[in-house]
């Protein structure tokens, strides 16, 4: 009998230890699931913290990581954004897409948030580019981002678009040598109205970004389709540049891209 009673004993000693011992196990996971979420909210309530503090923070955060990395270190250091914009006769210094663009990230970042430089060369193909070095007027400015419109409309029926990119990249990697931390954007000349081979030139210059990792800004989406007569009100069928409202329609586009909705 007393054999009976230990078992028992015993039985229901193991099945409360068993008890015991869920319930603790239990406790611990859910003890550390609640650290957890609350290391989550307020990781994330630091997140929110920050952006409020610095508003630059949320209008940044579409862009793409390295040009967001490059904007957040000017941030970080206290600092004007060092924005330069090259391009050919397509991209003014003065008047023009590049002039528009700059009052559109004043009133979103604050006047003085971003400093802008502007470089246009006229009559330039990418091989005269990549012969003169110009990569190197860009890195004096110490930039943090190169908004980059290649030449592709010089280069159009006079040097093949094999060519082109092998000069673009020879451009990138001169002004990366010179100012490794500047983040480079692609981005088209104004289109032309009914053109064939200058199309396709540009799409190769999308799939050249897109394949060596550099941020691409299209814009031609934002203008009449390259086949209608309408593209004639944006862009001046003589001289192939944007016309006022064509400047417009580039600036607006690239203000998307600079500016989270």
């Amino acid at each position: 009998m007393r054999n009976v009673i230990l078992a028992i004993f015993m039985a229901v000693a193991c099945f409360a230890f068993i008890i015991a011992g869920h319930l603790y196990w239990e406790s611990k996971v859910a003890e550390a699931v609640k650290e957890a979420q609350e290391r989550v909210r307020a990781d994330a309530g630091s997140e929110q913290a920050a952006k409020q503090a610095n508003p630059i923070l949320a209008q940044i955060k579409t862009l793409p990581a390295d040009v967001q990395a490059a904007i957040k270190r000017a941030v970080e250091e206290k600092r004007p954004i060092r924005l330069v914009i090259a391009g050919s006769e397509s991209t003014p210094e003065n008047g023009g897409w590049p002039e528009l663009l700059k009052r559109a990230l004043d009133d979103a970042y604050g006047k003085g948030t971003f400093h802008i430089t502007v470089h246009e060369y006229n009559g330039l193909t990418t091989a005269d580019a990549d012969r003169q070095h110009i990569a190197a007027d860009w890195a004096n400015d110490e930039p943090d981002l190169v908004l980059l419109e290649p030449f592709l409309l010089n280069d159009n029926g006079v040097v093949m678009i094999d060519d082109t990119l092998a000069h673009i990249q020879s451009i990138i990697d001169e002004l990366q040598s010179a100012a490794p931390d500047a983040a480079v954007i692609l981005q088209p000349p104004n289109p032309i109205y009914n053109a064939t081979y200058y199309p396709k030139q540009v799409e190769a210059l999308e799939r050249f970004a897109k394949d060596n990792g550099y941020a691409y800004f299209d814009h031609w989406s934002a203008w009449p389709d390259h086949k209608s007569e309408e593209l004639n009100q944006y862009v001046d069928p003589e001289s192939d540049l944007p016309t006022a409202e064509g400047a417009k329609v580039w600036a607006n586009a690239l203000a998307k891209h600079f500016i989270a909705q």
